[in-house]
């Protein structure tokens, strides 16, 4: 029998495999849809990884659970094995920016480190070349942090809590329980960075036994906040104001971002001063409320990493210009009725893609809200231009739900809506 059983065979359930292997461990795989790849079997002697896609209601999850078998994740086999600091960050949104950020920062500075995590590099694929001197900056998102007891980061970041990934974890209290993981086990003397303009975060904090930091855009009981183009950070005995004027042209959530990766940066040893000169360079990564083109007076915004509702009610509320929305992809099991709770005068007309449109056009009656349902991106495209076309403003699809009702990942759907606005704009002799 295999010592260890990796349970899936994605990018981090091979990247496992190797690195077991490296460790002269015998390495079983399964999946639901073929079985073991050898002699395998769940045992009260096994010990199961598991890939972070694998969802806890998996069939073989069952299997392994009713065995008596041992059930951790990546997360948890890998961080023992790391030699070097470690900054985690998790929360509904904004991990990816404030890991970007983080990291941005942390190499300007001649810091040696690594970025990996969800979505990106798994962990275990290089947790063996991590030195004491690194640095290793973790997205860490609730797939990878459930079954996770003793992850003990150096630097925690919880950048806010929302309804999300409920097809996953069965229920928010599940989704809530794999989060807290990210700052459970902190020893005393480590940090742990928390948004205080979220209430359910600030809640969420109350459980965190180590230091806690507080950041907010603007109440200044905070431990960083952000005034008048100044940056206010209070840590230990000292106060610092440091001008960061370039603040004002981020969007409201990517400003409390950039505060989260302050603090998350300072409590890491680094210099106000020099944290906040080295965001000033920073570049925001692609369909993250990127801006694609503007077609005889109508703007378009693409903002497909907006994958839950939290996402879209957060790029909502940057507009004040008549706005022209476009929702919708494949389901979460999460309601949608947040976004027209949000929803202002200024937003003109809404159109729904996807598997989700019937939903989305349903919980907008309930608001009474005319949803027109387009169901392909490029449709939704050419109708919200020719109906903003009047009066000008912008088209913004930020779509609240995931993207794989037809595309690869957020990346691909935020290809093809751009792709659809540049054939658009030569249509109009634009390009």
């Amino acid at each position: 029998m295999s010592d260890i059983i990796i349970y899936g065979r994605g990018k981090t359930g091979l990247s496992l495999g190797n690195l077991l292997k490296q460790q002269g461990k015998n390495v079983c795989f399964y999946d639901d849809n073929i079985g073991f790849d050898g002699n395998g079997k769940f045992s009260n002697d096994s010990v199961v990884i598991l890939s972070p896609g694998v969802k806890p209601s998996a069939p073989g999850v069952k299997a392994a659970k009713a065995a008596g078998a041992k059930i951790i994740g990546e997360l948890e086999y890998c961080f023992p094995l790391c030699k070097g600091r470690t900054i985690s960050v998790t929360g509904t949104n904004g991990k990816t920016t404030v890991c970007e950020m983080i990291y941005h920062v942390l190499k300007l500075d001649g810091k040696r480190c690594k970025l990996l995590g969800n979505g990106g590099t798994p962990l275990s694929s290089q947790v063996l070349s991590v030195t004491e001197q690194d640095v290793v900056v973790l997205e860490s998102s609730s797939f990878q942090l459930d079954n996770c007891r003793n992850f003990a980061p150096n630097v925690s970041v919880f950048t806010n809590f929302a309804n999300d990934h409920l097809d996953y974890h069965g229920s928010v209290e599940n989704y809530a329980s794999a989060k807290i993981n990210n700052f459970r086990c902190q020893r005393p003397e480590a940090y742990a960075v928390f948004n205080w303009d979220d209430a359910n975060t600030k809640e969420i904090s109350s459980l965190c036994k180590c230091r806690k930091l507080y950041y907010s855009l603007a109440d200044k009981r905070a431990d960083v906040y952000f005034e008048n183009g100044k940056v206010i950070v209070k840590f230990g005995n000292e106060i610092d104001t440091v001008d960061a004027e370039f603040l004002m042209q981020f969007a409201k959530h990517n400003q409390s971002d950039a505060l989260a990766a302050i603090l998350a940066c300072r409590a890491a040893g680094l210099g106000t001063e020099s944290i906040v000169q080295a965001l000033g360079t920073y570049c925001f990564l692609p369909h993250r409320l990127q801006f694609v083109t503007e077609i005889n007076g109508v703007k378009f915004v693409d903002d497909s990493k907006a994958t839950n509702v939290h996402a879209t009610v957060n790029a909502l509320a940057n507009y004040t210009e008549p706005l022209a929305l476009i929702l919708g992809g494949s389901s979460k099991g999460e309601p949608f009725d947040a976004i027209f709770e949000s929803i202002s005068d200024n937003t003109v007309l809404v159109s729904a893609v996807g598997d989700t449109a019937e939903q989305i056009a349903k919980t907008g009656k309930k608001f009474g809200v005319d949803v027109t349902v387009l169901y392909d991106i490029k449709y939704a495209v050419e109708y919200c231009y020719r109906k903003m076309l009047p009066i000008g403003g912008t088209v913004l699809m930020s779509n609240a739900c995931a993207s794989f009702d037809s595309f690869s990942g957020y990346a691909e759907r935020g290809d093809y809506f751009q792709k659809s606005v540049r054939e658009l704009a030569c249509g109009e002799k634009a390009c």
